[in-house]
């Protein structure tokens, strides 16, 4: 499609009204010179977390729907469990660091920055990605799994600060970043109608990784030792990355991918819209809070007199609530919109953090804190690519969601910043990074309430 605003707007179908006209035509009687003909096998699940440019239209004529398919999002549910389940439980071996290897040779900024330098850089890797298409998704996703494993075995070996930024946060980082978008881009291949059931089961890796892998890091920490722990935790996930290698498959051949161009996701002139510029401002300040409450759960556990087992349990917790908050949101958001539900749930997690957490002084009330903030913090990852798409358009998804995807690496600086103001606060309290951590959500979701105001002029229509 031309990229002028006069020829989108005289061309481009909204999702919705493609999507009516999919459910009152049979296939057969759609012509494939119906403007609606590829949109509508480019649909707004699509967009989920993928920033690949969509396959050839020939290769999207006859998507299964399903088929081998099923056997690809099992491979997105395996990379999912390591890149999330790995990355959410920094907390368990950050503060195994901080009384053991690293105590009094690193400060809890730093140790905190070494998980937001590994999100960050999942976050800025993903458009390198596309660098690898023509090399297909197997490629992809075994390199990624190579220098995520190996970034996890390294850490293992640390004994400097400086270690840890490079083993986990960089070299973990940039691998998990190959793995993450091989699964995203590859899913749309094989599904239309069933897509969104497909991803769900990919990012149900997410939640149960986090919940299976913190009781096992403390357990092995336990054990073995922090050294040891790292190793064998990155050996599993070694192993499970080449089951998922071998089960992800192309649907593209290779011929085929061998033909596609390389060229650059990003487009700068969709930050000449000012609604995609206030959705990234809401995105990205709601996102400052998600992970500082899973890094520091252990540490503030420990400082009320939980033990380690326990609050390893709760971090599990807290992961599997979040898997469960976004297959329950993503249900709420087909009657209410996703950026409805988005705005809703960032509110709800800010509130539950105000609420509850500086009153968690035993376990059952933390308890109640993880369950609460797990079901409703992580709905960003649920609905970035959904409510890119509604506004910037279908047709601009991919460039839209790899500024965001940029742009959302600045949200890891919460936090170091969390740290800094514990830091600053008298006797090393928590009171400041609980106010701030719930600030954020609800400035996130103020900023996409005011957004869904200027695009609709109502506080209550569906968005």
């Amino acid at each position: 499609m031309n990229d002028s605003g006069a020829d989108s707007n005289a061309t481009v179908l909204s999702i919705d009204k493609c999507k009516s006209l999919q459910e009152n035509m049979n296939k057969k009687d759609v012509e494939k010179n119906d403007p609606c003909w590829d949109l509508r096998r480019v649909d707004s699940y699509m967009d989920v977390a993928s920033i690949v440019e969509p396959p050839p239209p020939e290769m999207l004529a006859d998507i299964p729907d399903g088929g081998y398919g099923w056997v690809v999002a099992a491979a997105g549910f395996l990379s999912n469990f390591v890149v999330f389940g790995v990355s959410t439980i920094w907390g368990v071996f950050s503060q195994a660091f901080a009384t053991s290897i690293l105590q009094g040779k690193a400060s809890t900024i730093e140790l905190m920055t070494v998980g937001s330098t590994a999100n960050v850089c999942l976050n800025i890797f993903t458009p390198l990605s596309v660098l690898f298409v023509r090399y297909g998704t197997r490629f992809n996703y075994g390199l990624g799994s190579i220098l995520m494993c190996a970034g996890i075995v390294l850490a293992g070996f640390s004994t400097e600060i400086w270690q840890l930024y490079l083993s986990f946060g960089i070299l973990f980082g940039l691998g998990a970043s190959f793995v993450y978008m091989s699964v995203a881009s590859v899913i749309p291949q094989w599904f239309t109608t069933r897509r969104s059931t497909a991803m769900g089961i990919s990012s149900a890796g997410t939640g149960l990784g986090g919940l299976a892998l913190s009781p096992m890091a403390s357990s092995l920490i336990e054990k073995y030792g922090l050294p040891w722990a790292f190793r064998i935790v990155g050996l599993t996930s070694f192993g499970i990355c080449c089951l998922g290698t071998l089960l992800v498959k192309d649907r593209i051949p290779r011929s085929q991918r061998k033909r596609l161009p390389i060229k650059s996701p990003i487009q700068p002139s969709l930050l000449k819209n000012i609604d995609y510029n206030i959705w990234l401002l809401g995105a990205v300040v709601g996102l400052m809070g998600y992970l500082t409450p899973m890094f520091y759960l252990p540490k503030y556990a420990a400082h009320i007199g939980i033990n380690d087992k326990d609050s390893s349990n709760l971090l599990g917790i807290m992961c599997a609530m979040n898997a469960v908050g976004r297959l329950v949101f993503g249900f709420v958001a087909d009657r209410i919109g996703p950026l409805n539900t988005f705005t809703i749930a960032s509110m709800l997690a800010g509130l539950f953090t105000f609420l509850i957490w500086p009153f968690a002084t035993s376990y059952d009330i933390l308890l109640a804190y993880a369950i609460l903030w797990g079901f409703t913090c992580g709905t960003y990852y649920t609905f970035a690519a959904p409510v890119t798409g509604s506004i910037v358009g279908v047709d601009k998804i991919a460039p839209g969601l790899a500024i965001l995807f940029i742009a959302s690496a600045a949200s890891a600086m919460g936090t170091p910043i969390a740290a800094a103001i514990q830091a600053s606060t008298p006797h090393g309290g928590y009171i400041g990074i609980q106010m701030f951590i719930g600030a954020v959500y609800v400035a996130g979701g103020t900023i996409c309430l005011a957004l869904k105001y200027k695009v609709t002029h109502s506080l209550i229509s569906r968005y």
